[in-house]
């Protein structure tokens, strides 16, 4: 993952920003919906939140894992995650700023941070390294554009490889969620994959 700064400038007003919430709230909810279709449980696991930003996800995670490293190369985003740990007391949350070679995890969740990464396929492949045997990875991100002047984001098909090339399986890439916020609509998409058992 290349260690992107820009973030940085972000941080201070994030928790404040009426779609950055609604966001992690619909992809909490696609997770849930997500891992019961596998009849994975969400209670109890060890979980990586890549990409973890100021923590949004990792709140709502906070209550039902019984671990989280939370993991983001912004220190300003960062900062703001490990104020929220010191001032709850989450005692199941360690942040980190490097991704950490150990595992393994029954859970890595990577909320719109894919499309960032300098080799994505490559990142994919470690994270799912460090899952468990049957250990789910979850990822959403916007859809790319091709007509679009400047393309960002990820298409469909480049997520579907990234996931199978790792090695995973069962893997599913559709429309995450649909929320408005304001006059506009948010439709990322959502890749999910299984590590296999045997």
């Amino acid at each position: 993952m290349s260690a992107d700064t820009s973030w940085d400038e972000f941080a201070d007003r994030w928790d404040d920003d009426p779609a950055a919430i609604a966001y992690s709230e619909a992809a909490f909810r696609s997770l849930g919906a997500a891992l019961a279709a596998r009849q994975r449980p969400l209670d109890g696991i060890r979980v990586l939140d890549f990409g973890c930003g100021t923590g949004l996800l990792t709140q709502q995670l906070v209550d039902r894992a019984a671990a989280i490293d939370a993991m983001d190369t912004s220190p300003a985003m960062l900062g703001v995650l490990r104020a929220k740990v010191e001032r709850a007391d989450w005692t199941n949350v360690r942040t980190l700023a490097e991704l950490p070679n150990a595992g393994p995890y029954d859970l890595i969740v990577a909320s719109s941070v894919c499309s960032f990464l300098d080799d994505y396929p490559g990142a994919v492949s470690h994270l799912a390294s460090l899952l468990t045997a049957g250990g789910t990875f979850v990822q959403w991100d916007w859809e790319q554009d091709p007509a679009d002047e400047d393309p960002h984001g990820l298409s469909r098909a480049a997520v579907l490889a990234a996931l199978t090339h790792a090695g995973l399986v069962d893997v599913i890439v559709d429309e995450a969620f649909e929320v408005r916020v304001g006059d506009s609509i948010m439709a990322p998409i959502i890749g999910v994959g299984s590590k296999p058992t045997g």
